[in-house]
């Protein structure tokens, strides 16, 4: 037993590498690794015409092996993870990206878009904690539910019949803000959108303390009972 404890010693560091390597989101290297099984199983049957009871054992101890790191494999591939390289199949020359209607995902964390960035009808759930869209975000019939803490926005913001379920406090919108369609009932204080308010078909009936809007607001048959005296509204609110 000493003498298959020494033989072990090499593919079971070759076995963990390799399952270590799997977890790195490269489904090349699953692909790699079931074609590699079959190279070591082929060597091990030699092994165990060879060495007999011994070579058995060596041939069910990697197996069982194999096994735990094809299923570490599978498992960690159970949902998408998207690498800033893979992005670049749905970006266009001026930096625009498109995920419309896609699955779910995880995206990179940082991530800064140069154009727009497109999530609409999307079934991403989360955004990263630190996002930079230096041109729209569009986030319409999404299943986005909050925004992160870290978001910087150049353009619009679009959450026109998202999941939206809260916005943070002193969120900046550099163009327009839509929240058609959303079952928001409250929007945050000190929000700054430097172009239009779109509420329609919300549930907002107040705006919030420090509201700056550099445009006007389509309330869109919306009934608001409350504006506050530190609101600033440079345009027209427009029942």
């Amino acid at each position: 037993m000493k003498l298959l404890n020494t033989d072990l010693k090499p593919i079971n560091q070759m076995i963990t590498n390799r399952a270590l390597r799997t977890k790195m989101g490269h489904m090349g290297v699953l692909s790699t690794l079931v074609m590699k099984k079959d190279t070591v199983i082929l060597g091990l049957f030699k092994t165990a015409n060879t060495r007999g009871f011994q070579g058995f054992l060596l041939l069910k101890h990697v197996s069982i092996w194999l096994f735990i790191s094809l299923f570490v494999a599978l498992q960690s591939h159970a949902k998408s993870v998207v690498i800033p390289q893979q992005l670049l199949n749905h970006t266009d020359t001026y930096g625009n990206v498109s995920l419309r209607n896609s699955a779910e995902l995880i995206l990179p964390d940082p991530l800064v878009i140069k154009g727009n960035l497109n999530l609409e009808n999307s079934q991403i759930r989360q955004l990263p904690n630190t996002l930079t869209v230096n041109g729209n975000l569009n986030l319409a019939y999404s299943d986005i539910e909050y925004l992160p803490a870290q978001l910087h926005i150049g353009g619009y913001l679009n959450l026109a019949h998202s999941k939206i379920a809260a916005i943070s406090e002193g969120l900046q919108v550099q163009g327009d803000l839509s929240l058609m369609g959303t079952q928001l009932t409250k929007l945050p204080s000190h929000l700054y959108v430097g172009g239009d308010l779109y509420l329609a078909n919300s549930s907002i009936t107040e705006l919030p303390e420090y509201l700056v809007v550099k445009g006007n607001i389509y309330l869109g048959g919306v009934t608001i009972t409350y504006i506050p005296d530190q609101a600033q509204i440079d345009g027209t609110i427009f029942q």
